[in-house]
């Protein structure tokens, strides 16, 4: 959609519109910056839920083979099957974050990117074209 430029009539009205896209900008600008902090943060914590993924699956593996031993104390036995289970419960658990922003929340999170990326288009267009306008409106 073109703007209607023929709108602004006076330096001053250019003033005011050019005062009201740049709060605006600002305001998407600062949304932009918060959902690059995200992008990081979430890889961030993707790879720490990786490597500890990948210590509680060392974990499972050593109690599985400790409780593969044959004549295992019948006490150390159900201390290993107690970690065992305990060490599931966590991958479990960090499996489940690992994925929370997987799918459909990720999708929307690259939705939501691209329209304020859209939106800062269009207010820098459009501050550029009233600016335009502005220096071709008499004194």
């Amino acid at each position: 959609m073109a703007l209607d430029l023929s709108l602004l009539t006076t330096k001053a009205a250019c003033d005011t519109v050019l005062a009201d896209l740049a709060a605006e900008l600002d305001t998407y600008q600062q949304r932009d910056s918060t959902l690059g902090y995200q992008d990081r943060q979430t890889a961030r914590t993707q790879e720490d839920v990786t490597a500890r993924l990948a210590g509680v699956s060392a974990e499972i593996a050593a109690y599985a083979a400790i409780l593969a031993t044959p004549s295992l104390p019948e006490a150390m036995r159900k201390q290993n099957e107690s970690k065992l289970r305990k060490a599931n419960d966590r991958k479990d658990n960090l499996t489940e974050r690992g994925t929370a922003r997987a799918g459909a929340a990720a999708f929307l999170a690259d939705v939501d990117a691209a329209q304020v990326d859209a939106q800062v288009t269009v207010l820098t267009g459009a501050q550029t074209e009233v600016t335009a306008r502005k220096a071709a409106l008499p004194s």
